[in-house]
């Protein structure tokens, strides 16, 4: 066989085997293990450099709650340093005097200083947090007052505050004291280490080894192993007060869930799971009715009807039929009604403001409409505000004695606003246990709120406003 046929079919079958290769095929040189080993290296050189970055952060951090703090135990300490100096009753009073001002100093400003130093100590904690895989729902925290005036008195008056004077103090100690403790390791562990070779080089002379010198390289060796040991120990005990300061801090100046906050969270998610089931089964119920028995209904009123034009219309039969034919004929209506009233296809359809034109149309008043839904609302919100509106159409058809009425829906600033005007005689009151008590429940499913504005004499404005998000092409008018 020639040579160039023989490399012809040798670089054949070598690119047949590379193609048979199966996919998952893993080099010796990169096993599984490897990887892990190598994710895992990664994962503590991360570590690493958080802590260092967190145990960094603390110097100036420390320092300045050090100036702070320190200033504040200062009269403390002058008056608490030394008892055996006083002489006379006129030295008590002094350091009695410097005792009661530096209480009165730290408990007066130390609560307001220590909210922008537990600011400052949080956003540090948040070096040392690496970012979850999946966003965790927030626990419900403690909550923040709204006015000045509250917060100011939330200050003196809460555990959350006094925490962080707490933290504040710990800052303060702990802080310089673990950079300064960091920087004398990382000094004198090198410098042991190496004791032997800089004894070695020296001219004769003892050398200074932070502690204690060393005239010779066997009086070095003692120092190379104490500085081996205190590399090991020195960097588990500063990682471990690192991580007890981190947790401490993180406990004292965290905001910490709240049972009342976290209760009242579990019931507002069951009401509203309730909420939703009630609806689906509401339109589940209004579907059966719909394409079940209304379609059974209309086909009996059919048949119904074509009897009566094959029966004489003054015979006994035809007379029974047509009878017959007149309550199937009420009953479709009627049940047309009831559908409507379960859940309306038009608000599914089409949503709430074709509803509620709808809502308008069949009121037995002249109803005026000023609708403006530039989207439609969550469904939700649609369900909540349709039967609103169907309720407050009602008790002013049964309650006010009206001669028109006013049907408004607009969306503003992410809330949906209803309002539903009467011009009748008024004095409706939320109180009085009428049907505005159950639409009120209804709204508060949804976060909404109802207002009633009804004087004696008329008129009455009943006002529901929903939250609704607001659309990302509507415009912030």
């Amino acid at each position: 066989m020639p040579l160039s046929a023989l490399l012809r079919s040798r670089r054949s079958a070598s690119r047949a085997t590379a193609d048979h290769v199966p996919a998952d095929h893993v080099p010796a040189d990169h096993s599984p293990a490897d990887s892990r080993t190598g994710a895992g290296l990664r994962r503590r050189l991360r570590r690493m450099r958080r802590g260092l970055a967190y145990l960094a952060l603390g110097l100036p951090i420390g320092l300045l709650a050090l100036v702070v703090f320190g200033t504040f135990a200062t009269p403390v300490a002058m008056a608490c340093t030394r008892p055996a100096d006083i002489s006379s009753w006129a030295d008590a009073v002094r350091r009695a005097a410097l005792l009661l001002f530096g209480i009165l100093l730290t408990v007066g400003l130390a609560p307001l200083a220590a909210a922008p130093l537990a600011a400052l100590e949080r956003r540090r904690l948040r070096v040392l947090a690496s970012a979850p895989a999946t966003p965790a729902e927030p626990e419900p925290a403690e909550p923040e007052p709204s006015s000045r005036a509250v917060r100011f008195r939330a200050r003196y008056t809460t555990a959350r505050a006094w925490r962080e004077v707490a933290a504040g103090y710990l800052v303060a100690v702990a802080g310089p004291g673990l950079v300064l403790l960091a920087a004398i390791w990382a000094v004198l562990c090198p410098v042991w280490l190496a004791a032997p070779l800089v004894v070695a080089r020296s001219s004769g002379g003892p050398v200074a080894l932070g502690i204690g010198h060393a005239r010779s390289v066997p009086d070095a060796l003692p120092y190379c192993a104490a500085g081996l040991a205190a590399g090991v120990l020195g960097l588990v005990v500063l990682t471990t007060l690192v991580r007890a300061q981190a947790a401490l801090s993180r406990t004292l100046v965290e905001p910490r869930p709240d049972p009342l906050a976290t209760r009242l969270v579990e019931v507002t998610r069951s009401r509203s799971r309730l909420a939703d089931g009630f609806a689906a089964e509401r339109r589940r119920i209004e579907r059966d009715l719909h394409d079940g028995a209304q379609q059974q209904l209309l086909g009996l009123t059919l048949q119904l009807g074509l009897a009566r034009m094959d029966l004489p219309a003054d015979s006994p039969a035809g007379q029974a039929v047509a009878r017959a034919h007149d309550q199937a004929k009420t009953l479709m209506a009627d049940l047309r009604e009831l559908i409507r009233g379960i859940h309306p296809q038009v608000l599914t359809d089409r949503g709430l403001g074709a509803a509620l034109y709808e809502l308008a149309e069949f009121c037995p008043l002249p109803v005026g409409t000023d609708i403006d839904l530039p989207h439609r609302p969550p469904q939700a919100v649609e369900t909540a505000a349709y039967f609103a509106a169907a309720e407050a159409l009602a008790n002013a058809l049964r309650h006010s004695a009206a001669d028109t009425i006013r049907l408004t829906a607009r969306v503003r600033h992410g809330r949906l606003t209803v309002d539903v005007e009467d011009d009748g005689r008024g004095g409706a009151r939320l109180a009085d246990g009428t049907g505005l008590t159950g639409l009120a429940d209804r709204v508060a499913v949804v976060d909404g709120t109802i207002r009633v504005s009804s004087p004696p004499g008329g008129p009455t404005l009943v006002r529901v406003t929903i939250p609704c998000p607001p659309h990302p092409q509507e415009d912030d008018r």
